[in-house]
């Protein structure tokens, strides 16, 4: 019996990767060659991918101390807007006690302004309030160690001449609140809260 050949002339049998690599009989030192080119890939994506994990790394490192710059940097910011708006304010409860402590020295009621400075005295934060005539003299305070002494003996003197209702820096966290109190035509007084701000 003879065999059938319905496939036309030419054509071969389909053979497996491994037995065509068997008929080509390669070389050793091909093989050698292939298997250490197969091991330097395989090496190279390794460190390749390390080094992408350390840049990765050092990425994110910079990006986080970036964030936290910018994070200090509005943080500050914020700090600054808000002591600039509390010291605005203090300005302006200054100038309102300060037309206060004007009438009442215009009326020559002293007693009115005793009484302002021991309402001030029961907020917690205000440790001291006074007032001091042209002179320097205190003619009120709501401690009465300052009661008739010069202000010159436990203040500094300058502060009796600021034009401006101010805000000056006191002894630790402190501050003092300095209202100058003009009359028609001359300084009648100044008046000195020290108060520890909130």
């Amino acid at each position: 019996m003879e065999p059938e050949t319905d496939k036309p002339a030419g054509e071969r049998p389909k053979r497996s990767p491994l037995a065509l690599l068997q008929d080509i009989r390669l070389p050793l030192w091909v093989s050698l060659v292939l298997l250490a080119l197969l091991i330097l890939v395989f090496v190279w994506s390794r460190f390749s991918g390390a080094g992408a994990e350390q840049r990765l790394a050092q990425e994110h490192q910079q990006l986080a101390q970036k964030l936290e710059a910018e994070k200090s940097a509005m943080q500050r910011e914020a700090q600054d807007a808000l002591a600039r708006q509390t010291q605005d304010l203090q300005v302006l409860f200054g100038a309102a006690l300060a037309w206060a402590v004007r009438s009442a020295m215009l009326r020559n009621n002293l007693d009115e302004v005793d009484q302002y400075f021991v309402e001030l005295v029961k907020n917690p934060r205000i440790s001291l309030a006074l007032l001091a005539d042209a002179d320097g003299k205190v003619l009120r305070t709501s401690d009465r160690k300052y009661l008739d002494a010069r202000f010159s003996e436990h203040f500094p003197a300058e502060l009796l001449r600021g034009e401006d209702v101010a805000v000056h820096p006191d002894e630790g966290n402190r501050r003092r609140l300095v209202l100058p109190i003009q009359g028609l035509t001359s300084r009648l007084g100044t008046v000195l809260l020290v108060y520890a701000p909130g």
